[in-house]
């Protein structure tokens, strides 16, 4: 049967556009907060701030001293106390309440601080080790409330962390002044995705730049093998395919449709593994389709462009990492619903009911892995976080989007609020009203001289400052401190005029040693990814600015990798470069930092706000 395509059904609608908007911070200008906005993506189709980004850059133009410190996910809405207590009852699954769309005035703690990435990690291991040591040793209504506010609050954290990077992957990227770079962005993508893994906080900044890399190009390669795998689907059972594109999302969605007389049901092969994987009951033997009183589309069929009416049947994401995810079942809602809280009804028996634990009965989790990994390859989607990653996704989309045929987004809106199980998620309407307050009030905190919001970069330099120096252990310390005094304890360096200068000096090390870390890591030599003259002058700066640099740790970092990097290439003048620097800072390395001409001193600290 030849591959059924939809044609010319409605025309294409253009797609909302998205920009950043700067504002500068400081008196004078040392920091930008860059606000990423979605043109005539609101209820009355004005253009709505969506997600902002704090950048430091010292005051300098040069990429190389700039850093991105925070993130602000403007749409976030704070659950009001009716729905705490709602999401604390075991086994209540429903969302009775839209939230509050009033913002506070001091509301303005940014949804990740990139300058402490570790600081949520140990609180998330903090609350872990009390469930498991206090609570989980109470009755078991203390037991399963906790563990049941535990599991929602989680899952609405993810559910806005997620919508923050779908905003992130819309976002246009640059080297202009007004808008975040290529690495800047897969650098915030990657760190929000590591806040959703309980120790992804404790990972490098230079790996959270190869991760964020890497995300995207994995997500690419599952949007395009799940749209061909999705197409051919469509193909074998004699469905209509149709990509879909929700507030300029690139086409990670589809439909398919069911054609009314169009055609018959295709035989010779058995269809069964096809409708199991498309997690919906074969449509040629349901009676309900041919009395169909529900949405239907006129399309045309075929290269002949035969018309015909059409019903829709899933409407499905295509960013589920094994196979296309069904989001919307048309004739079954409560299909999907039924899935989530099975499972998640599952868990709270054995977990706050029950009370199996990892530790003591871990034969349980191992065989129910076993059984979760035969189903996946067989067709189940059974991870639910992925599941809560593709909902959240194709939630913001299509709150945003209002270019799509009424009808047709009347009737995904209705039957995707009942896939919501979770009692502090509140309205997207209420969501889009708070993201404007909310930029509100960072506009107003970036013009006042002396705001939370400048007290909070001049932290985040001392932070950084007394950060560079610190050894290993020294951060364990400190990371440690911080987590018995509840965030009160803070390793930052004393105020200094020469603070500016100082981080200057410091980025630029990290900056070049990152580029070199990555042509290292590839194994080539690096005169083939770059032209030499960018290697050399990277390899140049560090030259320049190590006699400043008192950090062992960081010496020693710089030589290992120059002594990697002279030899992988095949430049005489590069590897020489590297040979003679390498060699100075292992000459250096036997004397004291204080015995070396021009090397600054570690700053003296303080211990506590």
């Amino acid at each position: 049967m030849g591959t059924v395509l939809l044609f010319c059904a409605l025309p294409m609608a253009a797609a909302p556009a998205y920009y950043w908007r700067t504002l500068p911070v400081g008196n004078p200008e040392t920091a930008q907060l860059l606000t990423l906005f979605c043109t005539s993506c609101g209820t009355e189709k004005q253009d709505v701030p969506l997600i902002s980004v704090l950048r430091d850059t010292l005051g300098q133009p040069d990429v190389a001293d700039h850093k991105v410190t925070a993130v602000w996910l403007l749409s976030y809405s704070h659950p009001t106390i009716a729905q705490r207590s709602l999401a604390a009852i075991p086994f209540f699954y429903w969302s009775l309440s839209d939230g509050s769309s009033q913002v506070k005035t001091k509301d303005t703690t940014p949804l990740l601080d990139l300058s402490a990435p570790e600081n949520p990690a140990v609180s998330g291991v903090e609350r872990q080790l009390l469930q498991w040591t206090a609570l989980d040793t109470i009755d078991t209504p203390v037991r399963a409330s906790s563990r049941e506010y535990r599991t929602n609050a989680e899952d609405h954290e993810r559910l806005h962390l997620e919508e923050a990077n779908s905003y992130l992957l819309n976002a246009p990227v640059g080297n202009a002044p007004d808008e975040l770079t290529p690495d800047e962005r897969d650098f915030v993508m990657a760190r929000l995705e590591l806040r959703k893994k309980l120790l992804g906080g404790f990972v490098g900044s230079s790996r959270a730049n190869m991760l964020g890399q890497e995300a995207g190009f994995e997500q690419e390669r599952v949007r395009s093998r799940n749209w061909e795998l999705l197409r051919q689907c469509a193909e074998k059972t004699g469905l209509v395919f149709e990509p879909m594109e929700l507030a300029g999302s690139g086409q990670q969605y589809a439909m398919l449709w069911y054609p009314e007389r169009g055609l018959l049901e295709p035989g010779g092969d058995n269809l069964a593994p096809i409708w199991k994987l498309l997690s919906m009951k074969d449509p040629y033997s349901d009676s309900r389709l041919l009395n169909w009183k529900g949405f239907t589309r006129n399309g045309t069929l075929g290269p002949s462009g035969r018309p015909d009416k059409l019903i829709p049947l899933g409407f499905y994401s295509l960013s589920y990492p094994r196979q296309p995810l069904l989001l919307v079942d048309f004739r079954d809602p409560r299909n999907l619903r039924k899935r989530d809280l099975t499972q998640k009804s599952i868990d709270e028996v054995t977990s706050g009911v029950i009370g199996l634990s990892h530790f003591t009965n871990w034969y349980y989790f191992v065989a129910a892995d076993v059984i979760n990994f035969v189903q996946e390859r067989r067709g189940k989607t059974n991870n639910r976080a992925e599941r809560l990653d593709s909902y959240s996704e194709f939630r913001v989309a299509l709150a945003l989007d209002h270019d799509m045929d009424p009808a047709l987004r009347k009737e995904l809106v209705k039957r995707s609020d009942s896939i919501s199980s979770n009692p502090l998620e509140s309205s997207p309407a209420n969501e889009m009203a708070s993201a404007v307050q909310r930029y509100s009030l960072l506009t107003a905190e970036a013009a006042r001289d002396g705001s939370r919001l400048e007290k909070r970069i001049n932290n985040q330099r001392r932070a950084e400052l007394a950060s560079f120096s610190a050894t290993p252990r020294r951060e364990g310390v400190d990371i440690a401190l911080h987590a018995v005094t509840l965030g009160e304890y803070t390793h930052r360096a004393k105020r200094d005029d020469d603070d500016m200068a100082l981080l200057i000096i410091y980025r630029r090390v990290e900056y070049n040693l990152d580029f070199l870390d990555k042509l290292v890591a590839a194994g080539t030599p690096p005169e083939v990814v770059y032209q030499p003259e960018r290697v050399r002058a990277s390899v140049a700066e560090l030259t320049r600015l190590m006699p400043d640099i008192a950090a062992t740790q960081v010496r020693d970092h710089v030589r290992a990798t120059l002594q990697s990097l002279g030899k992988i290439s095949n430049d005489e003048t590069l590897r020489a470069a590297c040979d003679s620097e390498s060699h100075k800072l292992m000459e250096d390395k036997t004397l004291s930092p204080s015995s070396v001409p021009g090397i600054l001193a570690e700053p003296a600290i303080h211990e506590f706000n």
